[in-house]
């Protein structure tokens, strides 16, 4: 499943002991390209998720490889190879392009932005505080199940995560990739403080009440 954010698809331990860590995605290069903010966001996080089981399990050893059903768009083309992966057919065994590892946070702030202004216009609101109420109370009445539809989950979230991140812009807000997990994206403030409105956004996406508010989070 391709937006399966939480979960690594499938890993083949190697005789070497390392392992070839695969992110599995379906989908045809047209539904590649229906959001592509969402695209890379998503296969960027995957990807990050993916290098951290190398890591920690396999002490780095081995190397992460995005199985896709198509070739991919030339913008998620990068975002993957820059996050650190290679591309491959679907089953994973052929090598197509070769991971080039690079800061991707630049990527991911314009993702980020592109897939607000997006978010916005779809809900055809003024601005982004009333796109962002906007779209946390459709959330909270039509609650998401992570593991049972993780294509709707997954995009729900960021995209409240999104709009958070246009709202932090004014104190200097820049999306950056972290080390967290499942979302390893953080809104870095220009005071150095970190904002992560993804944690909140998960659960009004599930439906809980949270006192705290994520426009506040974004601020």
């Amino acid at each position: 499943m391709w937006a399966r954010v939480h979960k690594i698809d499938r890993i083949r331990p190697q005789p070497d002991g390392g392992a070839i860590v695969l992110v599995e995605d379906e989908r045809s290069a047209a539904a590649m390209s229906q959001v592509p903010a969402l695209s890379t966001i998503i296969a960027i996080a995957r990807v990050l998720n993916a290098r951290r089981v190398l890591e920690t399990k396999y002490a780095g050893k081995g190397e992460v490889r995005y199985a896709a059903n198509a070739a991919l768009p030339s913008f998620l083309l990068d975002a993957v190879v820059r996050a650190g992966a290679g591309t491959s057919d679907r089953t994973g065994d052929k090598l197509v392009c070769p991971a080039q590892p690079a800061s991707v946070a630049a990527v991911v702030d314009v993702a980020f932005s592109d897939l607000a202004h997006g978010t916005r216009s779809n809900l055809g609101v003024p601005d982004m505080i009333a796109a962002l109420r906007a779209a946390s109370a459709d959330r909270r009445k039509s609650p998401l199940d992570r593991e049972r539809h993780p294509a709707l989950y997954w995009p729900a979230v960021f995209e409240l995560a999104s709009l958070a991140g246009e709202l932090a812009r004014p104190r200097g807000g820049r999306w950056i990739e972290t080390t967290e997990l499942p979302v390893p994206f953080a809104i870095k403030l220009a005071t150095g403080e970190l904002a992560m409105p993804a944690k909140l956004a998960q659960r009004i996406v599930e439906g809980e009440s949270a006192e705290e508010s994520l426009a506040e989070a974004g601020r």
